[in-house]
């Protein structure tokens, strides 16, 4: 999902269907065969770096994918997803839904407590349920997933009686989300200052200092004692804290892992990855994660990507895969449709849609009107110069830039005169609100194609916690009903059917260019880890179950 400056990830559980999505992953995971050998030892700090740091800790606060990634640690949820796709019981033991698919009442645990010591019940539900939901509270993920929420009902303290306002078939998977993990009720009242740099849960770790601009560190939850069924091992932690370090320059940061400063990385450089690969040391986690691919959205509110054809004609006209290959050297993988080939319904016969074809953008801009040059070859209309306005935030990594500059180059062969504007996220968050673009970076971690209806109905276009999840702007009454149905529908068939539809009329409508699909990398050091794995629900690493080798 793009937040207004940034990318961010959204992961939507699926719905019984999950499995499938899950099944079509594919990994190299080397960590596999070398963890296996060793036998867990409890103690050791895992230190672990990224690229990104929080601008809050708080997953509900905002939402972007540092939150859900450290959040795991932490926070646990009402339910777990497991590698194939199904859900588990967690917090809470299990739940009844009613018919008519309107009232969930969960039967909670009696015996989980707080890290501030604030026992875990349906009250603390419910004050979560009330928090996500509040606008105060600024959650542009949370507020998505259960805005159809009702109330609670607490008919005692280990039953939770959860209403919403409209049928809603991914209910129970969206809350095996760490975005939707269960915070401390007490903690949440301490107000937002606090709870952005020291939020409470229930969770293996607690965060027990953040230092900005530099690392959060984590500590073992001593009291834990309630991971789900399916963890390789109950009770507390092996590791006996997280040191969780930002290291902005990929170079920098896989460096720090050959030299053995850090234990595990996330995001491995292109121009490393086969080093990476080779080394006998490293293990390496290689997923790309359902959902919608990462994507630069067309402001098709405004000119000149309010006219279809110039939509077609830029798609047309870009040769992404040529420039993967020169800037990612064969790591990340090129993309033409609005959803990963992970995700479940994904239509494959969309897998070669706009493929590059200049001299039918050339075409289509001619029908648009677009049919002078002027001095500098760049199209031109009542005088006008065919000019677009791409925002990214600084902090995308160099090498994206490196492929946005190619694009801006190819792009210009058929006359569109792109301008890269690097933006501070503070400008582009503010440029976003506003519609003040022209493509926008976007993507969604999910493994569900409900993922078309928020990035696409018409029904987010509106402002939600700050933030309007359709950065494209699309107005499509017969998307939108498509969508919604699907939603609703228990009917696999149906749903696989309204799903198809929908890629279709985004496809044609040409409001996003697909640029690669969103990789789930980390690579760690099998000589000082073991038991590397990752949440199945958003596919991102889980140290839960990692134990340190040497100490």
């Amino acid at each position: 999902m793009s937040r207004a400056h940034s990318t961010r990830l959204i992961a939507l559980a699926s719905l019984a269907i999950a499995a499938t999505a899950l099944a079509g992953c594919t990994s190299t995971n080397a960590a596999s065969s070398v963890t296996s050998s060793s036998k867990p030892t409890s103690g050791g700090t895992i230190n672990f770096a990224t690229d990104r740091e929080p601008t809050c800790l708080d997953p509900a606060v905002g939402g972007d994918q540092p939150q859900s990634l450290i959040a795991r640690a932490f926070l646990d949820s009402l339910t777990h997803q497991k590698t194939d796709g199904s859900i588990e019981p967690w917090l809470a033991k299990s739940w009844d839904i009613s018919p008519d698919g309107l009232t969930y009442t969960f039967h909670l645990r009696d015996d989980v407590t707080f890290s501030d010591g604030t026992k875990f019940d349906a009250t603390a539900v419910k004050a979560n349920f009330e928090y996500w939901l509040n606008p105060a509270t600024q959650s542009s993920v949370d507020s998505l997933y259960v805005g159809d929420y009702a109330g609670t009902d607490i008919p005692s303290p280990g039953t939770a009686v959860v209403h919403l306002k409209k049928p809603y078939s991914a209910f129970i998977q969206v809350l095996s989300q760490s975005f939707l993990g269960i915070q401390s009720p007490k903690a949440l009242a301490r107000g937002a200052a606090a709870n952005c740099s020291t939020p409470v849960g229930s969770g293996p770790f607690i965060i027990t200092k953040w230092n900005k601009q530099q690392d959060v560190t984590l500590t073992r939850n001593p009291a834990y004692n309630w991971a789900p069924a399916s963890e390789t091992h109950q009770g507390k932690a092996y590791a006996s804290g997280i040191d969780w370090k930002f290291i902005a320059e990929p170079s920098t940061r896989f460096g720090a892992l050959q030299s053995h400063e850090v234990d595990v990385i996330e995001t491995i450089p292109p121009e490393s990855f086969s080093v990476a690969k080779a080394s006998k040391n490293i293990s390496i986690i290689d997923d790309v994660r359902p959902g919608g691919p990462v994507q630069y959205v067309f402001n098709t509110t405004r000119a000149p990507f309010n006219d279809v054809k110039v939509r077609q004609a830029f798609r047309y006209g870009a040769d992404i895969a040529a420039g993967l290959k020169s800037v990612y050297f064969g790591a990340y993988k090129a993309v033409n449709a609005s959803l990963s080939p992970t995700t479940v319904d994904y239509d494959k016969a969309l897998a070669d849609a706009y493929a590059y074809n200049p001299s039918k953008a050339a075409s289509l801009l001619d029908a648009a009107g677009w049919s002078a040059k002027d001095s500098s070859g760049y199209r031109t209309k009542d005088g006008k110069r065919l000019t677009l306005e791409l925002n990214v935030e600084d902090s995308v990594q160099p090498s994206e830039i490196s492929l946005l500059e190619q694009l801006q180059a190819i792009e210009k062969k058929v006359g569109f005169d792109v301008q890269i504007n690097k933006l501070d996220s503070g400008t582009s968050s503010a440029d976003y609100t506003s519609w003040n673009y022209d493509l926008q970076r976007q993507y969604w971690v999910t493994d569900t194609p409900d993922v078309l209806r928020y990035q696409y109905s018409s029904a987010f276009i509106p402002s939600t916690g700050g933030y309007h999840s359709n950065g494209s702007g699309l107005n499509d009454p017969k998307l939108d009903g498509l969508v919604d149905d699907a939603l609703q529908t228990t009917d696999a068939a149906k749903r696989t059917d309204l799903y198809t539809q929908a890629q279709k009329i985004v496809s044609d409508a040409a409001v996003a260019l697909p640029v690669y699909l969103y990789p789930s990398q980390y690579a760690f050091d099998n000589t000082r880890l073991g038991g590397v794995d990752v949440d199945p629900s958003i596919n991102q690493v889980s140290f839960y179950d990692t134990w340190v080798k040497t100490q």
